[in-house]
């Protein structure tokens, strides 16, 4: 196939040439004397699977022909090349021994790190110990580096980096990147004395990692042995190659990885040879850009070069700049452009390495029924099996929460195997509004026992869901193979239903066969997982579930893809749409290494922060150079202003630093196209016609429909907030409780006015500080199930027993009857309307008098307050005047108070003397009787205390489309 040379054999493919079918296209130039089996004996090896089915798929379009062996470099890891070599270490088994160790580690020293970032640490050294190997780097040299700089962080990663040290033994079975290292080490011996008399060629890789340049550097010196490089800038003068000779300053250039291939094979920019006939598709855009990405020393040849690129308007035809001013608006313009694309038949893709881009994409194509192509899949975890196992995994070790146990009954798959489910979510709701209602916040066994009561339709049911939940909060420590089989038994039972066999679907479709896989990989290699807590295992089943991915080849649109970088680079379209070209996206920030800063690294020979972001302007010189062509991004994202990607800003100012070849014009040019689909997309997404805002609600239902009692405590409301009493009254919506109840407020209230009301009924004297406490600890114990705040409240409620009990001699001196939590009612004469209430407590003096109390948690009412609007205290002494409270009969209340439960003991009087009964009693019939009247409306938020007050139902009345500003709008309804 080739001719004798005395040097290496570099071929290139420049950018805008289609990879995949160029290379096709100059295997077969060369091949046309070759016999059909020598032929078939060609061995190429190329650095990604998408690639390798690309080629295939060219070869079976036709002609008829034995195919060439097309191998991917990663495979050499599995060859058996030797005896000598034993099998690789299954990277899942390597990363359980690594975190076996670390959690060692971080036992005898926790101080090293939280547990919480144990399998993360683990994930991390497997990473940084593949590098090595791969690269060639020794845990001596790591040791070897000189840290007088940073000795702290360093002692400290030193007592990590000792755990991957013992990998490294050449008596131990190797990992797959030190396998793959040994072949090819092999290899290359073998070679030197005998080389393969057939073809080897190496298609499509830069040589960025030490193993596969090491590859490439024995091919290259085959007889019969040829490199063909992607996206090779050939409009790069040979004194900018030879200027990039530092990798601490040029490792981010696009072309400094084939400079690096150049020193290590031996060759230089002359040597290089075309590989194909085709020619690039927009020659004088590549020369544009590839100015434009001239290393940061070199950048004076703009002025030099600029003037010899030519019209500019030229060069950039077909290349569009949108500037979106959200990340919507920039999907929806994108979603617009390929819709167009659909229409007219030709191929586009969205090449991005912004996720939250592409589903932003993919959802605004739903508009039109246009499912795309998307390389990446879905994350395992994010689909219906996997959310399911996660549920699962979370109950074991912790208290079943209410959340918990619905969040997986109303899972799409629980219940799975029988096909009628209408019975399983009827009595999931049923219960959903038991546990909403009376709780509890931990449901147990016995919770959904009592619930199903004597009902044959729900004993079933919940006997099943029982036998599920039982027995999981106490589960301990034990060994990975145990925890992943509970585990998997526990979510197929929950699958099945009850009195039904397998799994349901569990394990069925691409998710399902997916996360089936990834568990049976776990299974195979649990036993080098040790024991572990039901937390760690959790933590670990997370992580490994976090690798899986979901694709479905055939689902999606063939002229609509999605591709990340890697995709891209041996892929062709009709129109390559560069989405979310902002710096911190494309190119990616660094991840952190929180091993080896940037000098170690370089002095270590490991591989440089800036080699990803080469790469990254290496698939952007690639794409850019495509017929028509896409550079989108948004001005801001959800919470910053964002920064346009740098070379977007280099091929920006080299534009407009070029007036004399119209580079400002066609700089224009560029956003104008883009503006123009921006306003498109725009217009497509803004309502046909202006909606009218709601106005602000004031019904008014019929007298007849109107309430006929209110509590004290809702005359508040009826003031502050007359909708709410509709809503509720009228309506009948009732807030639904939180599904799963917090240490709140209102419930720290609940369990003191039940602690203080115990400690009275039970006649303790009014000093036994003892007693009080013991009553206080007995009620937080059953009523508050969560202890960090349980004992939070115990330790605040102990400082305000004492000042409670200190006034309380002084109360109860002045009385010999108290009576507690006593209900009382009241009809208010001449309106039909009855008064309810619950007295916190009652305390009758031996003149005949009444004393009232009134327990406060929280902010106490000032007097204007309790004249205008809390008049729940006035009410009562009100209803114990006239007689409401039966078992006191109608006294003369001496004394109103509330009483601060708090250090302070602060009390806060009724202005029983600027509103006496009388006029109370006046007042509330002239509101009521204004609420008997047709025309009244109940307005929505009429009087809060603050406008940043929310209420129950302020969702129900389109709070937001108004203001409390906007009058009132009555209604009558009838």
């Amino acid at each position: 196939m080739f001719d004798p040379t005395t040097g290496p054999r570099i071929f290139v493919e420049p950018c805008g040439v289609d990879y995949a079918k160029g290379l096709v296209a100059g295997l077969m130039a060369r091949a046309q004397d070759m016999p059909p089996e020598d032929f078939a004996r060609v061995e190429i090896y190329v650095n990604t699977a998408r690639m390798q089915r690309r080629i295939r798929a060219m070869f079976d379009a036709g002609p008829a022909l034995l195919l060439p062996r097309i191998r991917l470099v990663t495979d050499l890891a599995r060859d058996p090349i030797s005896k000598d070599l034993p099998p690789a270490v299954a990277p899942l088994q390597r990363r359980l021994e690594l975190a076996q160790l670390v959690a060692q580690l971080l036992e005898s020293e926790p101080d090293l790190a939280p547990r919480a970032a144990l399998y993360d640490l683990a994930d991390s050294l497997a990473s940084l110990m593949d590098e090595m190997q791969g690269e060639g780097v020794s845990p001596d040299a790591i040791a070897a580096l000189d840290v007088s700089d940073q000795s702290g962080h360093w002692a400290r990663a030193q007592k990590f980096l000792t755990i991957i040290a013992q990998f490294f033994d050449t008596t131990s079975q190797p990992d797959t990147e030190a396998r793959q290292r040994l072949v090819i080490e092999t290899l290359a011996a073998r070679w030197t004395d005998a080389p393969p008399d057939h073809p080897v060629i190496v298609a499509g890789s830069t040589g960025s990692r030490g193993a596969t340049a090491l590859f490439m550097q024995a091919v290259a010196k085959l007889p019969q042995g040829a490199i063909v490089l992607p996206g090779y800038d050939t409009d790069l003068p040979a004194a900018v190659w030879s200027a990039m000779d530092d990798g601490l300053t040029h490792e981010d250039h696009p072309q400094y990885r084939f400079k690096r291939l150049m020193d290590l094979i031996g060759f230089a920019p002359d040597d290089v040879a075309r590989w194909s006939d085709l020619a690039p598709q927009r020659p004088a855009r590549n020369r544009l850009v590839s100015l434009s990405l001239r290393p940061a020393p070199v950048t004076s040849q703009w002025l030099q070069e600029g003037p010899d690129l030519g019209c500019l308007i030229a060069a950039t035809e077909g290349l569009t700049l949108l500037e979106a001013a959200s990340p919507r608006a920039e999907a929806e313009a994108i979603a617009l452009r390929l819709r167009q694309a659909v229409q007219d038949g030709i191929t586009a893709a969205l090449i991005s390495p912004d996720r939250m881009l592409t589903r932003q994409v993919t959802a605004a194509l739903d508009r039109w029924d246009i499912k795309p192509d998307d390389s990446a899949g879905t994350p395992l975890q994010l689909s219906p099996p996997g959310r399911l196992l996660r549920h699962v995994a979370d109950l074991f070790g912790t208290p079943l929460t209410g959340e918990a146990l619905l969040t997986l009954l109303k899972h799409p798959l629980c219940h799975s195997a029988d096909n009628d489910r209408g019975d399983h979510l009827r009595l999931t709701h049923d219960l959903e509004l038991h546990l909403r209602r009376h709780g509890p916040p931990f449901p147990t066994a016995e919770t959904l026992l009592t619930w199903a009561g004597d009902c044959a339709d729900r004993q079933l049911w919940a006997e099943w869901v029982a036998g599920l939940i039982s027995g999981h909060e106490t589960a301990g420590d034990k060994h990975l193979t145990d925890h992943l089989d509970a585990h998997l038994t526990l979510a197929e039972s929950f699958c099945a239903g009850p009195a039904m066999a397998g799994a349901g679907g569990l394990w069925a479709a691409a998710a399902g066969r997916e996360a089936q896989r990834i568990c049976t990989d776990l299974r195979i290699h649990a036993g080098s997982g040790g024991i572990m807590s039901p937390r760690d295992y959790d933590a670990l089943f997370g992580k490994i579930l976090s690798g899986g991915v979901v694709r479905d080849r055939d689902a999606g649109h063939p002229q609509i893809l999605i591709w990340g970088t890697l995709e891209a680079r041996v892929q062709g379209a009709d129109l390559t749409i560069l989405g979310g070209m902002n710096d911190g996206v494309w190119p990616e920030a660094p991840a952190p290494d929180p091993w080896l800063n940037r000098m170690m690294r370089a002095q270590a020979g490991l591989l440089l922060p800036e080699r990803r972001v080469g790469l990254s302007a290496h698939d952007y010189q690639q794409a850019v150079a495509g017929r028509e062509v896409w550079i989108t991004r948004a001005k801001r994202s959800s919470d910053a202003e964002t920064i346009p990607s740098r070379w977007i800003n280099r091929l920006t100012n080299l534009l407009g630093g070029l007036p004399d070849q119209n580079g400002p014009e066609a700089l224009r040019l560029m956003q104008a196209r883009g503006a123009a689909w921006l306003a498109m997309a725009a217009k497509l997404s803004a309502p046909s016609a202006e909606l009218p805002k709601a106005q602000r609600p004031a019904p008014c239902p019929p007298v007849a429909a109107r309430p006929d009692a209110f509590s004290v405590t809702q005359i508040k409301i009826l003031i502050r907030d007359p909708y709410a009493i509709y809503a509720r009254k009228v309506l009948g919506l009732n807030p639904l409780n939180p599904l799963t109840p917090s240490a709140d407020a209102p419930l720290r209230g609940v369990i003191i006015h039940g602690i203080l009301e115990d400690f009275i009924r039970q006649n303790h004297a009014p000093d036994d500080l003892a007693a009080l406490l013991d009553i206080a600890a007995q009620h937080f114990a059953a009523k508050c199930p969560w202890p960090t705040n349980r004992a939070q409240w115990m330790a605040r409620f102990a400082q305000a027993a004492i000042a409670f009990c200190a006034a309380e001699v002084d109360r109860q001196a002045l009385s010999d009857t108290r009576l507690v939590e006593q209900e009382g009612k009241l009809l208010i004469p001449g309106v039909g309307v009855t008064l309810t209430c619950k007295a916190d407590r009652i305390d009758l003096t031996p003149e005949g008098t009444a004393i009232l109390y009134d327990y406060k948690t929280g902010t106490m009412p000032t007097k204007p307050q309790q004249e205008k609007f809390d008049k729940q205290l006035l009410l009562e002494v009100a209803m114990v005047e006239n007689g409401g409270f039966e078992a006191v009969g109608p006294v003369q209340v001496a004394d109103a108070q509330f009483v601060s439960i708090k250090p302070d003991a602060k009390t806060v009087p009724a202005p029983m003397k600027d509103s006496p009964t009388d006029a109370t009693m006046a007042g509330m019939i002239a509101l009521l009787q204004h609420w008997q009247r047709a025309d009244s409306g109940y307005t929505a938020r009429y009087a809060l205390f603050s406008k940043n007050d929310s209420g129950d139902y302020d969702h129900l009345s389109r709070f937001g489309e108004w203001d409390t500003s906007d009058p009132a709008q009555p209604e009558v309804l009838t």
